[in-house]
């Protein structure tokens, strides 16, 4: 009985040997496996950085570390090298880390121009600290000096470019708040360097496009800055100012810009016809009702025209517009503040147009998320018409018409959202008009001088110099119709869509809206500067929660009525009472009536119950949107890590659980 005792255990020990020689054979094998992967690892390491410098994968939503389209394409035009010269001093990120965080952001997308460019874009990194030659190059190539403290050490924060004909564009100070345009602004620097000779773009406008001077209520003159785009405009093309009353487009303009004219005369309308016929392109703004200078101007005595209108070329063209009608679209108005302490009501006049509101398949739009507008008009074809017309900003289904003398003085939003109609149809903003043959609008050749009353016609030999600048008048197109016509001129005004920072004495633009990528992107398309197309911004800083703003439409539509009811309520109660306290004398208190005073109190109560139950009414507006805001911070903040921990315990017990039944069959075995 001994010897089956002895060998079952001689079997057990041989068993356990096995399993413990297995269990370290494995431990081995399993740590060769880590070093191998760990070799591999680092081995791929190394040959993507050798062999793959600009091969990138960015798995951002906005492609936030890759270069666009237009970038690409404007590197692979390029002819000549061009240097970027960035400086930035090193104590500005040890004293303020987000500048830190912000320039290593612009040291990677500078590094991606570098690898990108085959050796035409060359990156050059300096610190310039204080009393060093660096520091004086940097002053003498245009950088702004911005001193950590008051007294203290003057720091550098920009790009300075240069070419090989030592052309030189700058960038002062790379503002963090134009993060979401670095690449633009970079781009349009090199392009300016890699193309010294731009397009000219003509200008016609009756708007202080370029800045002016006005005089403030005190008789003082008051100067009032360009606009923005204005600035933008000069900074990517050659451009000529011309004057209303021109007879003839310079012979170097390839592009003319209408922009909210007075009406143009015969002999204008008559040069802007022999240009578009000759080949030119035109971008033309219209405006029922110039928001951002009419009321300006009628304030100061000045005679920026509230409308403006192509008629003899439109009428021509086939393309209705009505220069006394506005647009109107409750889906897309944007908030204003209607008075001190009223809550902000839908301005169904003034609009935020995005998503189906933009046509995303055009090339002058696809990078253009919102663009507002003020008062616009709206324009559509005429049956027969000799033009195509392709949309690009259009309002929403169910829009209205307003008449221009409901947007203009003393006008009420509460009002025009009451009134508000839905129409049959969308309206069309702004368009494409494009034809492949097009004949004169002036079949009888140049027209007579337009004369105002005090003018003198003519002489005959002024006439025929001015017939001369046309030695050859076109009565058909020589090349296809191509022009973009937006009814409204506030897309220009600063105010509708940037924000002008003060920095250090510069002005520093931050868009809120994309009007500047709409009318840029529109002047490249016309100029033929296909590559410039994708040189916009990634986004605006305008990111609203669409989801949130059509419930608290909802919730403002439902409230509305009661609203206003109570309000009307509240401010007759208040009068009545106020008219009772004023009809007792002074120092009547003691002889006032139980009666009187049963009045008074009821007036006092009331009051206090209306206000009340409009704290109320008003409360119920944001209930919905507070409810889908908690749910958000939940989905965002805590459901994510909830999830993963969940997970994590599911793993650990399923990892357990195949532990102990190896044990178990190591055991049985």
């Amino acid at each position: 009985m001994s010897t089956p005792s002895t060998s079952s255990t001689q079997t057990g020990s041989s068993t356990q040997a096995g399993a413990i020689s297995r269990f370290f054979t494995q431990g081995r094998l399993a740590v060769a496996a880590l070093f191998l992967l760990l070799t591999l690892f680092l081995a791929l390491n190394v040959l993507s950085t050798t062999l793959f410098t600009s091969t990138r994968l960015d798995l951002t939503e906005e492609g936030l570390f890759s270069l666009s389209d237009g970038t690409e394409a404007l590197l692979e035009s390029m002819e000549e090298p061009v240097t970027l010269k960035f400086y930035y001093s090193e104590a500005l990120g040890r004293e303020v880390p987000f500048y830190g965080i912000y320039a290593g952001r612009v040291r990677d997308l500078l590094g991606e121009y570098a690898a990108r460019s085959d050796g035409m874009v060359r990156i050059e990194i300096y610190d310039p600290e204080p009393f060093t030659e660096l520091e004086d190059r940097a002053v003498s190539d245009g950088l702004q000096q911005i001193p950590l403290q008051e007294g203290g050490e003057q720091v550098f924060f920009g790009i300075a470019g240069t070419n090989l004909t030592d052309d030189l564009e700058v960038i002062p100070f790379l503002q963090p708040e134009r993060e979401t345009f670095l690449e633009y602004d970079i781009s349009r620097l090199i392009f300016a360097l890699a193309k010294p000779k731009r397009t000219a773009v003509g200008i016609v406008t009756s708007l202080p496009m370029q800045g002016t001077v006005r005089m403030n209520a005190m008789g003082q003159q008051t100067p009032v800055a360009p606009y923005i785009l204005a600035d933008q405009i000069g900074a990517t093309y050659e451009t000529r100012y011309l004057n209303a009353d021109f007879d003839k487009v310079p012979d170097d303009v390839t592009v003319l810009m209408l922009a909210h004219t007075a009406a143009l005369g015969p002999r204008a309308q008559f040069a802007v016809d022999q240009f578009l016929l000759g080949g030119g392109k035109a971008l033309i703004l219209v405006d029922p009702f110039a928001e951002a200078e009419s009321g300006q101007a009628q304030f100061f005595g000045q005679t920026t025209p509230d409308s403006s209108n192509l008629e003899m070329l439109f009428d021509h063209w086939g393309v209705v517009y009505d220069p006394t009608k506005v647009a109107a679209d409750r889906l897309t108005a944007r908030k204003v503040q209607p008075g001190e302490g009223r809550r902000p009501v839908d301005y169904v006049a003034w609009l935020e147009l995005r998503g189906g509101n933009i046509d995303q398949s055009s090339p002058i739009t696809t990078n253009v998320s919102t663009v507002a507008v003020a008062s616009a008009g709206h324009i559509a074809l005429a049956d027969g018409a000799a033009v195509t017309m392709t949309p690009l900003l259009t309002t929403s289904l169910g829009s209205a018409e307003l008449d221009v003398k409901q947007v203009k003085g003393m006008r009420s939003p509460e009002a025009l959202l009451r009134s508000y109609e839905p129409g049959p149809r969308p309206l069309v903003l702004a368009a494409r008009l494009t034809a492949d043959k097009m004949t004169t609008a002036f079949p009888d050749g140049p027209p007579e001088k337009a004369l105002k009353e005090g003018d003198e016609a003519p002489d005959a030999k002024e006439d025929a110099a001015y017939k001369a600048k046309f030695p050859q008048v076109l009565t058909v197109s020589t090349a296809p119709l191509d022009v973009i016509v937006i009814a409204d001129s506030d897309v220009l005004a600063d105010r509708f869509w940037v924000r002008v920072q003060q920095f250090f004495g510069r002005r520093v633009p931050v868009p809120v809206s994309g009007n500047g990528d709409f009318v840029l992107n529109s002047l490249d398309a016309l100029s033929g500067s296909s590559t410039l197309l994708g040189l916009r911004g990634r986004g605006s800083t305008s990111r609203p929660f669409e989801v949130l703003e059509q419930i608290e439409r909802e919730a403002e539509k439902q409230y509305a009525a009661r609203e206003e009811q109570l309000q009307k309520t509240l401010a007759e109660t208040e009068q009545r009472f106020d008219e009772l306290r004023r009809s007792m004398p002074e120092g009547s208190a003691a002889i006032v009536t139980e009666q009187e005073q049963a009045e008074i109190e009821g007036y006092r109560q009331e009051i206090l119950r209306i206000r009340s139950e409009l704290r109320a009414v008003q409360r119920s507006v944001r209930e919905d949107v507070d409810r889908l805001e908690s749910a958000l911070w939940f989905y965002n903040i805590a459901l994510v890590p909830i999830l993963i921990t969940v997970l994590a315990l599911i793993l650990a017990f399923w990892r357990s659980l195949r532990r102990r039944r190896r044990h178990a069959s190591v055991a049985a075995g």
